[in-house]
């Protein structure tokens, strides 16, 4: 089990909700590009710890901000990044 209380999660996770239930977790809302960087945007992430249980459709509430779970993705190591989309 992954301990969230202690390492890089107590540094720079935030708490947010998922599907009614509070998360810790990492959140970034790089740019992505497309088109040879012609075209701009966002590619919201929230990393967290696999066992928080979490499904493809889910809401994500951050900051105030509510987001779509489009894709899983563990990683195998207990983490799982949660591709998102504005809902």
């Amino acid at each position: 089990m992954i301990n969230t209380t202690y390492g890089y999660t107590k540094d720079f996770g935030v708490t947010a909700t998922l599907a009614g239930a509070s998360v810790t977790g990492i959140f970034d809302n790089g740019t992505a590009r497309a088109f040879n960087g012609l075209i701009l945007g966002s590619n919201p992430t929230f990393t967290l710890a696999s066992s928080a249980g979490h499904a493809r459709g889910q809401s994500l509430v951050v900051s105030g901000v509510t987001y779509t779970v489009a894709a899983v993705e563990a990683d195998g190591t207990g983490m799982t990044t949660l591709q998102l989309e504005a809902a």
